[in-house]
């Protein structure tokens, strides 16, 4: 289903972008997500409720959403039209993300042995923008004592590892390769 929602996804920002409303479709649509965030069971229920028609998902989305850009307006029409209510939360995901590449942005997700100050995450922000190449960054630290020391990030699909841990892991693969 993740090809399903980028492809919805991917289909709101492009009719966005072509009319200059990236802006206004993202900011609504993140306060959708989150005024949804609540009810995705209920949602979902109504994707498989048979005797919800069409017509009654239309008339849901007229009620409820009316008054958001018509570009996702209508996007979240055609989610309800194809008994697709239960990915919004990842069209919204892959919309965010299609919103941060196009803005140079991205979320990283940091775990550390141990909290870090401010300055701390200002330099670790610092050193993966320029490694990345990115015009900035949202991090979202996190103590995993588990790591025993340094740090992992993970960026969209990558991660880089530079934690104690994963140390302690190649050397012990590579102690098991000679033996």
């Amino acid at each position: 289903m993740a090809d399903v929602a980028r492809k919805y996804a991917q289909a709101l920002f492009e009719v966005s972008t072509k009319h200059n409303v990236v802006e206004e479709v993202y900011t609504d649509f993140t306060e959708v997500y989150a005024a949804l965030e609540d009810q995705m069971n209920y949602l979902k229920q109504i994707d498989h409720e048979p005797k919800v028609t069409i017509n009654d998902r239309h008339k849901l989305v007229d009620k409820v959403f009316k008054g958001v850009n018509p570009f996702l307006f209508n996007t979240l029409k055609v989610v309800a039209g194809h008994r697709n209510f239960r990915l919004i939360d990842e069209i919204y995901e892959a919309f965010k993300e299609n919103y941060n590449m196009h803005h140079g942005l991205a979320e990283a997700y940091l775990e550390m042995a141990q909290a870090l100050t401010e300055d701390e995450l200002i330099q670790v922000k610092e050193a993966l923008i320029n490694r990345i190449g990115l015009k900035d960054l949202i991090l979202h630290p996190n103590v995993n004592e588990s790591l025993i020391g340094g740090i992992r990030v993970k960026i969209g699909t990558k991660v880089y590892d530079g934690s104690i841990q994963n140390d302690l892991n190649q050397l012990v693969r590579k102690f098991n390769r000679a033996h």
